[in-house]
């Protein structure tokens, strides 16, 4: 494959070795005329095209002879520095340590010398001590490798915008990266090529297999090579001689490694060799059995025995195996528990001593002591809660986490979280804002949780915020959802770490010497708690020093208050609820659900408020029900068995409007994420009612749609 970096195959090797009705081996090497037609046509293309890289990249001249032959002699000691690999498919193949010397003639030289310099690499590794003499068509063949690698390279580190010789300092980190990884996928990709085309395996597995495990050694090969690069730049040759010990010792590494591999070659042939002499004293042992019919049942007896105890054996084997994996994964569980008791512990906590240290030195006095031990006596009540609620807590990993719903005004939300985190802001002169005085609606939530999302985020932000900086917390009203938005003038996070900000455990700075203290656990909660609320939290950063800034979205609940009405995806006000009738007098309620204590506590409900109640255990039975009796409203939930509610509510649809086509439908469903929503509404249904639903919502929702019924049946008698 030319002149590879660390770890990468350097020849094709025997490319007939695996190719059907061909005989693999070594010694008796594979010829032009054994390779597969397919095969022969890829090596000839790739080695005319190789030839045509080596012609268009001849240097016109050499104005720096001495280095040009000193990265020459390096490029071809280094590949000298191989070993042989034991690879079924590419039988007599080497890995070589000659990427760097490949590099530094690129960043010394340019593309057209480097070129040279890895074909002079290739021929040596080729034909220096090669461990069986290979045909002239795979040195050609590697040394065509080598040129069009190192030529595509080239381009590609120019068109990153590399910069040209002379080399006065590192390359930019992305056209290193680019040239590296571009050496790496073009050689390995060429030879994998063409051992497909001669194997019975398929590219991608070939790949896979054979080259993926030698793309870390590229990295640290183009590293060494590059950094050598800019010492010789610099006019320090002696210290670029000492990069050659880790390359060495790199090479040494990988000797030991094939001389393993060889040991273990010898230990399987030594295996062969012995299961052959015991199939040999078996065959004789079956000899001594026909003579010795007697001795034979016996034998068979105690071989059936072995058999039973070996099986035995392996099933033992197996569960301890198992119950050493479940105590281990119990371990790992407890360790990530005892971390969320921790952090949801310390929350209020902090709150309290906070509070109580500016208490005990006298500093507060009228309203802001009173807000002191108000906010004392909230954050104890919230500490006790969540102690008795730990086994909820434990759930979140496993997303089986109670909540407590109620209706939550998430202005009162956010002033107690504010409250939270007044006493750290204090002490680092932070400057909290908060712009929410408009009334935006309710939200169907746990209000101890979403006081604990809103108080982590502020935390986090006053966390990473420095002294006399600013948080900017916002509360906002969309069409259908309300939007908690945190902004920070804190560090700022930067792009590569935003993909894993809400990960347990995962932080940007995880070093001893990191300044920040934490376990990684704030906002893998604020994610965990926001989703079992049916919402969605994302940031974003502009990178480091830029601040960042936290947008949690909730869905408005159904029947929530709001100062002024606003139109949602549902067709509904939020202040249906607050106009919304005590009595449902009158009114024909169908229920359809599978879950009968479900059902029941609805169809209870309904009854307290004197409506009508039929009820159906599925969606065929409720079909049946909507087919003969009267019904003004339906709820449905959406997952039950042979038929789910999206489907129950799209068949009723399609019946005319005389036979219930129209009729208001409300899903009562425990899928409460806004995708959920988006398709209940999709599929037909008027309203999304999250359970657990409190009986004012559910009166509210019921009035609301007994209110289109009958809106909808006066229309039709006026027209």
């Amino acid at each position: 494959m030319g002149n590879a970096a660390l770890g990468n195959l350097e020849h094709i090797g025997d490319l007939a070795d695996e190719s059907v009705g061909i005989a693999a081996s070594p010694r008796s090497g594979s010829t032009w005329r054994t390779l597969p037609l397919p095969a022969q046509v890829y090596v000839a293309v790739v080695i005319a095209t190789g030839s045509s890289a080596l012609m268009l990249s001849w240097p016109t001249s050499f104005p720096q002879p001495l280095l040009f032959g000193s990265l020459a002699v390096f490029a071809c000691l280094t590949s000298a520095w191989k070993v042989n690999l034991l690879i079924a498919v590419t039988n007599g193949s080497t890995l070589s340590v000659s990427y760097a010397a490949n590099l530094m003639s690129l960043l010394l030289l340019g593309p057209a010398h480097a070129v040279l310099i890895a074909v002079a690499g290739a021929w040596t590794q080729c034909r220096y001590k090669a461990k069986e003499p290979y045909p002239l068509h795979r040195t050609i063949f590697s040394v065509a490798t080598a040129a069009i690698t190192m030529w595509a390279t080239g381009a590609v580190y120019g068109w990153f915008g590399g910069p040209m010789p002379p080399l006065t300092s590192f390359a930019p980190a992305k056209p290193l990266v680019g040239a590296i990884g571009t050496y790496f996928l073009v050689n390995t990709g060429l030879v994998a090529g063409a051992i497909a085309l001669t194997s019975n395996r398929t590219f991608v597995q070939t790949w896979r297999q054979d080259f993926l495990w030698s793309g870390a050694s590229f990295m640290v090969a183009g590293s060494a090579g590059a950094l050598a690069a800019v010492v010789v730049q610099r006019g320090d040759h002696w210290k670029a001689v000492l990069l050659v010990a880790p390359i060495y010792l790199t090479y040494r590494t990988y000797e030991l490694f094939a001389g393993r591999l060889e040991d273990q070659k010898r230990h399987t042939e030594e295996v062969k060799r012995l299961h052959t002499q015991t199939v040999a004293a078996l065959e004789q042992a079956r000899e001594a059995e026909r003579a010795l019919a007697g001795e034979k049942e016996r034998l068979a007896v105690a071989l059936a025995e072995m058999t039973k105890l070996e099986e035995l054996r392996h099933h033992l084997l197996a569960r301890e195996q198992a119950a050493r994996a479940s105590a281990e994964d119990a371990n790992r569980l407890k360790d990530e528990f005892l971390a969320v008791v921790s952090h949801e512990l310390r929350t209020p906590l902090n709150a309290i001593l906070g509070w109580a240290e500016m208490l005990s030195k006298g500093t507060l006095d009228g309203a802001l002591r009173d807000r002191a031990l108000q906010a004392i006596r909230q954050s104890a009540r919230r500490q006790a809660h969540l102690v008795e609620d730990l086994l909820d807590v434990s759930r979140i990993m496993s997303g089986k986490m109670r909540l407590e719903r109620t209706l939550v005004d998430l202005r009162e939300i956010v002033r107690d979280a504010l409250l939270v985190a007044q006493p750290s802001a204090g002490a680092k002169r932070i400057r909290i804002e908060f712009d929410g005085d408009r009334p935006i609606g309710k939200v169907h939530g746990d209000g101890s949780r979403l006081q604990q999302v809103v108080a982590n985020l502020i935390s986090n932000a006053v966390k990473f915020t420095p002294n006399d900086g600013a948080v900017h917390v916002r509360l906002c009203r969309s069409a259908s959802s309300v939007e908690i938005v945190v902004t920070d003038t804190g560090q700022g996070i930067a792009p590569e770490f935003l993909p894993w900000v809400f990960e347990p455990f995962r932080q940007a700075d995880g070093s001893t010497t990191r300044t920040h203290s934490g376990l990684g656990l704030g906002l893998s909660i604020v994610k965990n708690l926001v989703e079992a609320h049916g919402g969605t939290v994302s940031v974003h950063s502009a990178g480091g020093g830029k601040g960042a800034t936290f947008i949690v979205r909730l869905p408005i609940a159904v029947g929530g208050e709001a100062a002024e009405p606003a139109t949602g995806e549902d067709g509904l006000t939020s202040a249906t609820a607050a106009g919304a009738d005590r009595s449902l007098e009158g009114l024909s309620v169908l229920v359809v659900d599978d879950d009968d204590q479900s059902r029941e506590v609805v169809a209870t409900q309904l009854l307290g408020y004197h409506a009508v109640v039929l009820t159906a255990s599925s969606a065929a039975h409720g079909f049946e029900v909507l087919q003969r009796e009267h019904v003004d409203v339906l709820l449905a939930d959406i997952s039950m068995p042979d038929e789910d509610g999206y489907s129950f509510i799209k068949r009723i649809r399609a019946l005319p409007a005389s036979r219930a086509g129209s009729i208001p439908a409300a899903a009562l469903t425990a899928f409460a994420r806004d995708e959920d929503r988006q398709r209940a509404l999709q599929a037909g249904f008027q309203m999304h009612l999250a359970k657990p639903v409190d009986g004012s919502s559910l009166l509210a929702a019921v009035a609301t749609l007994g209110r289109m019924k009958f809106g909808a049946s006066e229309r039709s008698a006026l027209a």
